[in-house]
């Protein structure tokens, strides 16, 4: 979600009805909107995991981001998402798992981290990963592949992190990450999410537009400026990651 209220409205008017809502974490640093955010998503009740954002808002520590996005993510947060929220958003946002099992019936059993298994907060597990790499990503030790070791406990696994949506298997595995909803970077600016049928086993891929503007016209609105708002500027209109300045 990243703080963007727009995106998660549009999202939520458009997936239509629905049983669970499950979050993969990050509701938080990037958007104006982060405590609005929270009040939305625990109001209609959903699942939510802590993501490496919301850890770093909770005790106050650094987000071990990508370094592409490390020194706006560093900025944002001190001089924008810590004003914004309150103790007990803070005190809500600790308060997340890092992991959450889910019973997606035809699918089976499955489990939900914003990283990977392997390192829950922050392990990148992209889509261009090799197998091997990959497979170890999803086991709980960060270890050399070996085909035998390499024992995946469930039949599905929810990860995020990546800002990537996209869908793979591995070892017999399927692996689904529903994208960013407030931050897509795969160059395709439209909130990204996913719709998961448990009676009929369908994932579907969805993608639903929203206003971007007056996203960006609320950062304006909050003094963000310079280089941090052109970058932001590039996230939420083209779906690509910005440079750092000089």
């Amino acid at each position: 979600m990243h703080g963007n209220l727009e995106a998660l409205q549009s999202v939520m008017e458009s997936a239509g009805d629905w049983d669970e809502i499950i979050v993969l974490g990050d509701l938080a640093d990037y958007g104006p909107d982060p405590g609005d955010v929270i009040d939305e998503l625990r109001g209609a009740g959903a699942r939510i995991i802590r993501g490496n954002h919301d850890h770093a808002v909770a005790y106050g520590v650094d987000c071990k981001c990508g370094v592409a996005t490390h020194w706006l993510s560093v900025w944002f947060r001190e001089n924008v998402t810590m004003k914004l929220l309150d103790r007990n958003d803070k005190k809500y946002l600790a308060s997340l798992p890092e992991r959450l099992e889910v019973d997606l019936g035809m699918l089976g059993r499955g489990v939900a981290f914003h990283g990977s298994p392997s390192s829950p907060l922050y392990g990148y597990l992209y889509p261009w990963l090799r197998d091997e790499e990959a497979c170890s990503m999803l086991t709980r030790g960060l270890r050399l592949y070996k085909k035998p070791q390499c024992r995946l406990s469930h039949q599905l696994y929810l990860v995020g992190h990546t800002h990537h949506q996209f869908t793979r298997r591995v070892e017999g595995r399927l692996i689904v990450n529903p994208g960013s909803v407030g931050q897509p970077r795969d160059m395709d600016p439209r909130a990204a999410y996913v719709f998961i049928d448990t009676d009929n086993g369908s994932i579907c891929f969805r993608r639903v537009d929203y206003n971007r503007d007056k996203t960006i016209g609320k950062l304006e609105s909050l003094g963000v400026s310079g280089p941090y708002l052109r970058a932001l500027k590039l996230l939420l209109t083209r779906g690509i990651i910005p440079s750092r300045p000089g």
